[in-house]
């Protein structure tokens, strides 16, 4: 049997940021929500419990917080675009798709944001 497509997914990663255009968006940390799917290699082996043969996904995670709380945004599309960097030097990432949301912006809507799908040639 013969892998296809496997994926790492983040589902609402939550931390406060500073982000926005407005007067009050810039009185302090806005909550950011990020979805994340990265698509890996699927002629990646199976790991059988090796730890090194694995993306690290707590290292992925640390450095998406550090660099989203390291200035301020005006746009939830900048910051998006400045996340995929994180990604860069991951050569077993051959897609990622990624969505950066405000949830606190609209009473009536869960939250607003801004979803990019990025693929590498690798």
């Amino acid at each position: 049997m013969a892998t296809i497509g496997h994926r790492i997914v983040f589902r609402q990663l939550s931390f406060p940021v500073s982000i926005g255009i407005l007067p009050h968006e810039r009185e302090g940390p806005q909550q950011l929500l990020i979805d994340l799917e990265i698509e890996l290699r699927p002629e990646m082996p199976d790991p059988q419990e090796d730890v090194s043969l694995v993306l690290n996904y707590d290292g992925i995670r640390s450095r998406i917080v550090e660099l989203a709380q390291a200035r301020h945004y005006n746009l939830l599309e900048s910051l998006a675009r400045e996340l995929l960097t994180v990604f860069e030097d991951e050569t077993d990432i051959i897609r990622v798709r990624l969505s950066v949301q405000k949830p606190d912006v609209y009473a009536d809507i869960a939250a607003v944001g801004y979803q990019i799908d990025y693929a590498w040639d690798r």
